[in-house]
């Protein structure tokens, strides 16, 4: 597990106030996420909010539509008025592919999304990272190598130079066996854990202490796993929503790595942001970008 994370992230967040940018949709406000914001102003950075206004808070309104805050958002980033974004309740996808394709990136959809460590913690205190967590990528292993390299790297960050690896898949080993068959459903759960044990292989070799524990998220988080890589991104999207919204868990952080400086992706579904402030001006501070 990871310990000791939340101290290492607030000691670099509270080197110095940066200037950090959120994005906040009229049509998903509420009175808890102003407060977060607000906190978040007077605790952690220099907070600049584009879209649905918060007293207190510096702000720029750019109207009701998705687009248009989208637009401003970017424009503020791009004329370098802000160190840091945490994403708000801005819809991702627009808001990413626009950023991609101002910053210039030559990079794939994929690869540009994919990479993003997703750190969790549960009701009894296990810190670890999960994903990943899209709904669309990561079902490959390619992908998962990508999302685990991503989050090697960001743990690195905080000085977790040996993270321990789980691997999970969509069955157990007592169930998997590969025969010819017609059933698409099984050869998709076959495929997990193949996955599961190449990735594994893959790892061990590059040093790192790796484990495939089948279906078994528990056993690994038991088992004090520091990544732990899901059979596939829907999937992970689903545990961190079931985790979050039905388990009690806390969502802490979850940078975009592939992103050329500090920025903190967020659940639209989310009441509070303050958490993820203190994230992104430890990435800020910790010159871990740029």
């Amino acid at each position: 597990m990871l310990k000791d994370f939340k101290e290492r992230v607030a000691k670099l967040a509270a080197q110095r106030r940066p200037k950090v940018l959120i994005g906040l949709y009229q049509g998903r406000h509420s009175k808890a996420i102003a407060e977060s914001v607000r906190r978040a102003h007077y605790e952690v950075a220099d907070v600049l909010v584009v879209g649905q206004p918060v007293d207190g808070v510096p702000s720029i309104e750019a109207g009701p539509e998705m687009p248009a805050i989208h637009t401003k958002m970017i424009e503020v980033i791009a004329n370098k008025q802000v160190e840091g974004v945490v994403r708000g309740n801005v819809e991702e996808h627009g808001f990413l592919l626009g950023l991609k394709s101002t910053l210039g990136q030559a990079i794939a959809e994929n690869e540009l999304r994919i990479q993003c460590p997703l750190v969790m913690e549960d009701v009894h205190g296990n810190i670890f990272v999960l994903g990943p967590g899209s709904t669309v990528w990561g079902r490959n292993d390619r992908e998962k190598i990508l999302w685990v390299d991503s989050c090697i790297t960001m743990l690195k960050w905080f000085g977790y130079d040996k993270p321990k690896l789980g691997f999970l898949t969509s069955t157990r080993k007592a169930n998997y066996k590969r025969v010819e068959t017609d059933n698409p459903d099984l050869l998709w759960s076959y495929k997990t854990w193949e996955s599961a044990e190449f990735l594994v292989d893959y790892y061990n070799k590059k040093g790192y202490s790796s484990k495939n524990y089948e279906i078994h998220v528990e056993h690994a988080i038991a088992d004090n796993c520091d990544i732990i890589c899901v059979a596939e991104g829907p999937i992970g999207n689903g545990m961190f929503r079931g985790a979050m919204f039905i388990g009690g868990a806390k969502y802490l952080a979850s940078p975009r790595m592939a992103v050329p400086f500090p920025y903190e992706d967020t659940s639209q579904s989310e009441q509070d942001y303050y958490a993820h402030f203190p994230f992104v001006a430890a990435m800020i501070n910790g010159k871990m970008k740029g």
